[in-house]
């Protein structure tokens, strides 16, 4: 009976030594889960957040306060949604485009080498879901702190944006022979602003309101119109200018407009209102301002509506005529 007792008492200990151990495992996964932590920090490692007058800022990775992180490359899968975290954890409202290196960032925008001298570099494995809000919804492989096969020319530098919006492209669509295709056939059209929401991770388009501008001059609308002209078309688009200057009596003259409002145009030369709905063309751009013909549109300031995703009457949409074909 002692016998059969001390094997029970031994199977007993047995299972609770191996529970115990398996108890003690989670615990540490979950643990280098908690200490998976970042930061951005520039210059002589100050630290950037979204406390910024700036509506994009740069910032080079530091993970766990403690290491530099290395590209892709070096054994780490950098997805978007994982470039959203870091930049959401310090506040912000998300990444934009893909991460730098050090090496191509101004030294204002990263840490410098000095403050960096002592620092690790690591990889990381991570598994995020769609638009990730928190670190905490990625499943997080081992960090290896091992030395990894970068230097600080190599790590690093993401870009992240307090605005929810971005532009990162134009297409100028209209409806040939009254069908829906959406090819610029006329030599009028629809332009579209292609439009990237941080906060949603996804693209759209949208069309440019007519009434969101100061046209004191008239200088305004036209600078935008070459500008988008000539950014899908090419540099060397033939145009010619579509306004004509103040008359002595201070009003304008346009002796050939080349740009109207939506409603004023016919429908084979603008997207009609089916293909907007079909297609899921939205009015949140209120107005988009260049500074000059020869800018780069997805470059110029512009401003949304954060009330609406439609934010005003399609009626009020900007029509353009490119050319003179």
């Amino acid at each position: 009976i002692n016998a059969e007792y001390g094997d029970s008492l031994g199977q007993t200990f047995h299972f609770s030594f191996t529970m115990l151990r398996i108890l003690c495992s989670l615990l540490l996964l979950l643990g280098a889960a908690d200490s998976v932590t970042f930061q951005l920090r520039k210059r002589n490692g100050t630290l950037v957040s979204n406390h910024t007058s700036y509506d994009t800022v740069f910032g080079s990775v530091i993970v766990n306060n403690s290491s530099l992180l290395c590209p892709p490359a070096a054994g780490g899968n950098y997805s978007h949604d994982l470039l959203n975290v870091i930049c959401r954890e310090s506040g912000f409202v998300g990444a934009v485009l893909s991460a730098r290196s050090h090496r191509v960032v101004n030294s204002n925008s990263r840490v410098s080498c000095q403050w960096a001298w002592n620092m690790t570099y690591v990889s990381v494995q991570a598994d995020c879901p769609s638009n990730p809000v928190h670190w905490g919804e990625c499943d997080w492989g081992d960090i290896n702190y091992e030395k990894q096969h970068c230097n600080i020319d190599d790590t690093l530098v993401v870009q992240c944006t307090n605005r929810r919006y971005n532009l990162t492209g134009f297409e100028i669509l209209a409806n040939p022979n009254g069908e829906l295709s959406g090819n610029l056939t006329s030599t009028w059209g629809t332009p579209l602003a292609i439009v990237y929401d941080n906060k949603m991770d996804r693209t759209f388009r949208s069309v440019i309101r007519h009434h969101g501008y100061a046209y004191d001059y008239g200088y305004e609308l036209e600078y935008l119109r070459w500008s988008i002209c000539k950014h899908i078309f090419g540099p060397n688009t033939y145009m010619r200018s579509g306004y004509s200057s103040y008359t002595k009596s201070y009003t304008k003259s346009y002796t050939k407009s080349y740009t109207k409002r939506h409603e004023e145009v016919g429908y084979q030369n603008k997207l009609s209102c089916g293909y907007m709905m079909e297609n899921d063309v939205s009015a949140v751009i209120t107005s988009i301002q260049c500074n000059s013909r020869r800018d780069d549109p997805t470059k110029c300031e512009f401003q949304y509506s954060s009330h609406s995703f439609y934010a005003f009457e399609f009626d009020d949409a900007i029509n353009f005529r490119c050319t003179d074909i």
